[in-house]
């Protein structure tokens, strides 16, 4: 889910890549020092050792107040998946068991389901686990046959004796939908003691943003960049400080996200011609066991390592929101 702050956020990093285009541990496009904030001046910006005065330059990037027009969200508000993680485990069924795999080197992940296909001798028909980054095929295949009746495990093996055991893996889907849609103007601003340098800023900031239309934000998806206006505000002259504001409307949505696992167990009915009803398919695991919870903690581990995957790789804020390089 993301918010006028976050946007706020996506837009100065966007400008830290304009202006430093080899990476904060390169130069910048004027071989001067420039500072990128998420936010105002600070007084030690103005007045310390390190500041404006010593060839030092500042852009910063603000919610500007102002009127904004209302724009509708999809009618209905309807749910769309945006994107799934694929399960690093898999199973291999063979005469009535299944084994346990994980692929490769990967982080383990995904929810695992085993269900007895001869269902109306009774017992705990089907069990899930989900699986965790400490979890190995013996120690998956452990707690699956402890869910089911007279499970056995032998290593990354599940068998139920005399009976019919099959399974599969799922992953998991991020699912969202559009709960708001809404502008916010955002100020761009340069700060220096050189008006030279004012200029070069300036124009190398401004022709980058021309051309996009669209910037990245920290949610995975976009927001649209319209500019506005562009003024001097050059009241601070007599203290050598030149200082330039770009306008730009950013539209995006507010989000309501929802991780969920892959459908891994069903059943249903069928009516006959004679109104006779019957069913099929597989009961689904109950709430007992692990499942439930170490899925939820799973989806939100895979969450937010999906959001550190965005496209402002290597940056970070501090406390003041200056943006550095992310450790």
């Amino acid at each position: 889910m993301t918010d006028a702050s976050k946007v706020g956020l996506a837009l100065a990093y966007n400008c830290v890549q304009i202006l430093y285009p080899a990476g904060l541990s390169g130069s910048s496009v004027t071989g001067r020092q420039v500072v990128l904030r998420r936010g105002w001046l600070l007084p030690s910006d103005l007045f310390a050792a390190q500041n404006i005065r010593n060839n030092i330059d500042f852009v910063t990037v603000t919610m500007a107040p102002r009127k904004m027009p209302e724009w509708a969200e999809p009618l209905g508000r309807p749910w769309r998946v945006q994107q799934k993680v694929e399960p690093t485990v898999g199973v291999v069924v063979a005469d009535g068991t299944v084994e346990i795999v994980f692929s490769g080197t990967s982080t383990p992940a995904g929810v695992v389901a085993v269900w007895l296909d001869d269902m109306p001798h009774g017992g705990s028909p089907s069990a899930a686990y989900a699986v965790t980054a400490q979890d190995t095929p013996a120690t998956v295949a452990a707690a699956l046959a402890a869910a089911l009746t007279d499970g056995v495990a032998s290593g990354a093996t599940v068998s139920v004796p005399g009976r019919v055991l099959n399974g599969y893996a799922g992953g998991y889907g991020q699912s969202v939908r559009v709960t708001r849609r809404q502008t916010q103007l955002y100020r761009v601003s340069i700060w220096t003691a050189d008006a030279t340098a004012r200029e070069t800023l300036a124009s190398v900031l401004d022709a980058v943003l021309a051309e996009q239309s669209w910037i990245s934000t920290l949610d995975g998806r976009e927001a649209q960049l319209r500019f506005q206006s562009v003024e001097d505000v050059d009241t601070m002259q007599n203290e050598a400080l030149y200082r330039r504001d770009y306008f730009y409307e950013l539209v995006f949505d507010t989000l309501q996200v929802q991780w969920a696992s892959e459908m891994l167990c069903g059943i249903g009915n069928l009516s006959g011609d004679d109104g006779a009803a019957m069913s099929f398919g597989e009961l689904a695991p109950g709430g007992t066991n692990q499942t439930v919870t170490a899925a939820l903690d799973a989806m939100q581990a895979v969450a937010a390592a999906q959001a550190a995957a965005s496209a402002y790789p290597g940056l970070g804020v501090d406390q003041f929101g200056t943006v550095v390089a992310a450790a």
